[in-house]
């Protein structure tokens, strides 16, 4: 088999699309952090919370200060359109991060998983080359949702 692209025919490259007016565009300083921009216009008008000068909290998503490392160890069931299989993760290191093994998979992209890696929020599943095969966040300590590298909705969860 070849790989992808090296038969097709090599077409013309894209022609160049015209300008399109964009608005008017101004300028001015920035406020101090933390200060709300006393001008009406933008963001503060468009919420009149942000025009007395309150600040709104919301919860920070589940991430990485609420998630260690040692709460991905173990067993874990791996969930996609066409595959549910096993994820187990280590913290014995390993190329890109520390080891992981999938069993029973039928992708061939989950079946090549060999380590795991957290940064930030995000828990990356890789294989042997170092490629990411599957991107993942946080929705609890027992679950996780994400997209593989194809694109695909993948679940991780206990």
């Amino acid at each position: 088999m070849l790989p992808f692209g090296r038969d097709e025919p090599r077409s013309a490259a894209p022609q160049p699309l015209a300008a399109a007016p964009a608005g008017t565009v101004t300028g001015a300083p920035l406020p101090p952090p933390g200060a709300v921009a006393p001008s009406p216009s933008g963001l503060a008008a468009l919420d009149p919370s942000l025009q007395t000068g309150a600040v709104q909290q919301t919860p920070p998503p589940m991430g990485s200060d609420q998630l260690g490392r040692t709460d991905l160890l173990g067993g874990w069931t791996i969930s996609t359109a066409t595959d549910s299989c096993q994820l187990f993760m280590t913290l014995t290191t390993w190329a890109g991060g520390y080891r992981a093994s999938t069993r029973n998979c039928l992708s061939p992209g989950l079946q090549t998983v060999s380590a795991w890696n957290m940064e930030g929020g995000q828990v990356q599943l890789l294989n042997d080359a170092g490629t990411t095969v599957a991107r993942l966040y946080p929705t609890s300590k027992t679950q996780f949702t994400g997209q593989t590298e194809g694109g695909g909705p993948i679940t991780v969860s206990r």
